[in-house]
């Protein structure tokens, strides 16, 4: 079961805010923090990457995740597992965005610099 620790499900959240904003302004310094060295990231592609590639990806694509209302955050001692419904917005060379609806789940543990997201996977969800 779930602990109750409202402290580390807000934490958890600003983490996931501050990646979220990361990605989306092209910060590296902040995702190098945010990223756990043993990284597992997956796409809704099926595309598997560790840390540095998709430190790549992320720099290069610029993508806004817009989280949707209702996510959740359970904690698990010093683990907590994020999930939520969000819309990538992905911005191509000639200005347009393609919005791809996704559900996410990321989990993230607490160590010595505080919240590092370890693993993350998506699943593609069908256009509404």
């Amino acid at each position: 079961m779930a602990d109750h620790n409202p402290t580390a499900e807000q934490e958890v959240r600003a983490a996931v805010a501050a990646f979220n904003q990361a990605a989306r302004s092209g910060d590296g310094a902040t995702l190098d923090r945010l990223l756990s060295e043993d990284l597992f990231y997956g796409h809704s592609n099926a595309l598997m990457e560790n840390k540095a590639v998709c430190i790549e990806h992320l720099l290069r694509g610029r993508i806004d995740f817009q989280d949707e209302p209702g996510s959740t955050v359970q904690i698990y001692g010093g683990t907590g597992i994020f999930h939520t419904k969000a819309k990538a917005h992905n911005p191509k060379p000639d200005g347009s965005v393609v919005i791809v609806p996704l559900d996410i789940v990321q989990i993230w543990v607490k160590g010595a610099t505080g919240w590092q997201m370890v693993a993350r996977h998506t699943t593609r969800l069908p256009e509404a």
